[in-house]
């Protein structure tokens, strides 16, 4: 009986550290999947940052252009101004007659700046 219970204890520590054994390799296992996760966040991070700055510089390139385009709005309807104003002299419009243009009834041309979307 003594070596029945002998065999007994002999085989429950032998599938004991069977079990022990698959769990180091598990665990081993999964503390390399944790470190790729972990070096992988890192690059996730990277990126978004990168993408983040890349946002910024876009915005603030297009706060430019519409300034640009702002700008260039205003110096062009000054220009449509001044040109009206040279039209509506008498001296202009006596040169034109004097060079054969005279009126040709089309009135006045509207000259306003008309902006368009383009967003």
């Amino acid at each position: 009986m003594l070596t029945n219970i002998n065999i007994y204890s002999m085989t429950i520590e032998i599938v004991l550290a069977c079990l022990l054994l698959i769990t180091i390799a598990y665990c081993m296992r999964l503390d390399g999947k944790l470190k790729s996760l972990r070096t992988g966040n890192t690059r996730m991070m990277e990126a978004a940052k990168e993408l983040q700055s890349s946002v910024i510089h876009a915005e603030n390139a297009v706060t430019a252009m519409r300034r640009s385009a702002d700008a260039a709005g205003r110096e062009l309807q000054a220009k449509i101004d001044e040109a009206r104003a040279m039209a509506a002299t008498p001296l202009f419009r006596e040169a034109s007659s004097e060079r054969g243009r005279g009126d040709d009834g089309r009135g006045n041309v509207d000259f306003t700046l008309r902006r368009r979307s383009v967003l």
